[in-house]
């Protein structure tokens, strides 16, 4: 028996010398034993490939350190350092951005058009409570896996930067910091825009922020296909924030830290109103609202002369 292990491992070292003849591409098996009828339908190397992969799912020590998982075979690559690399737990590692802002909604959809994930999401979480960041993961690791880590992630930055507030600060801290985080272009304007809404809430003003109406009209879900009409901003809902005075019962999306920092810290400043930039890039900010009506029919004026240097002589 002895005698027989150590040709085994003989061959494997002697017979690999083929290398990969295709490009490179993922090899995934799910089990230890499904090794080597992935690998032999895989094709990429030849017979000495194939013969050294048999014996190493024969040989106990060897088969049981395979490590399931995605694997990167790249061309010209070594039948023995594939093995290897496989017996190392060198498996690819993926990862998945959920942008600043996303509601849970577009989350749960992101996660469900992913399709190296598994399994289903079947409640969907508390608006504002997952992170937005970049998540790394394993092929078919389960969605819920990676929903509860971006939970584990919100708490542990909650925790560190409110420390002991009270629950309710902590709340409205994340409801004010959704809002910044969809009315603002710029990270470096997100104090600008905090102040604004403080100053709003300060003055008896309504917030009137476009963003909770369109997260009223979307049911949650944070994007319509149209742009905001005058009639929408009247819709009757607790969100719409042009319809009732002070906060929104809850997020309007899943804030980032610099959204949560600048509603904690906002800018030092007497604004009460801000529109679009014609490029959409950035806000322009002002007091009073006379300067702020100069400051739309600007906007507009220059869309205006815009869309007709764009049209066809």
């Amino acid at each position: 028996m002895r005698a027989l292990l150590l040709l085994c491992i003989a061959t494997i070292l002697i017979l690999p010398t083929e290398e990969s003849s295709v490009a490179d591409h993922n090899v995934f098996f799910s089990s230890k034993s499904a090794f080597y009828e992935v690998m032999k339908d895989d094709k990429a190397f030849g017979v000495a490939g194939n013969i050294t992969f048999w014996i190493a799912s024969k040989v106990p020590f060897i088969r049981n350190s395979f490590q399931e998982g995605e694997y990167v075979l790249k061309k010209g690559e070594k039948a023995i350092s594939f093995l290897s690399k496989i017996m190392k737990g060198e498996a690819l590692i993926r990862k998945i951005t959920i942008p600043e802002g996303y509601t849970v909604k577009m989350i749960v959809e992101k996660l469900n058009n992913t399709d190296s994930l598994t399994g289903e999401i079947t409640e969907i979480p508390e608006e504002g409570s997952l992170f937005p960041s970049t998540y790394h993961y394993r092929r078919n690791d389960s969605r819920a896996n990676l929903i509860n880590k971006m939970k584990a992630k919100m708490d542990s930055v909650i925790k560190q930067v409110f420390q002991n507030a009270e629950p309710g600060v902590v709340r409205d801290t994340i409801i004010m910091a959704s809002i910044v985080e969809r009315e603002a272009k710029l990270s470096s304007e997100k104090p600008l825009m905090a102040s604004v809404f403080k100053n709003r809430i300060n003055t008896g003003m309504r917030l009137q922020s476009d963003p909770t109406v369109i997260y009223a009209l979307s049911n949650g879900y944070g994007r319509i296909a149209k742009p905001l009409s005058r009639s929408d901003l009247k819709t009757d809902s607790v969100y719409n924030t042009y319809k009732y005075k002070g906060l929104p019962p809850g997020p309007i999306c899943c804030p980032s830290l610099d959204s949560i920092d600048a509603v904690l810290n906002p800018a030092e400043t007497d604004f009460l109103y801000f529109i679009l930039t014609e490029d959409k890039t950035s806000h322009k900010f002002c007091k009073e609202y006379k300067d702020h009506l100069e400051n739309v029919n600007r906007v507009r004026r220059i869309n205006k002369e815009m869309g007709k240097a764009r049209k066809p002589g």
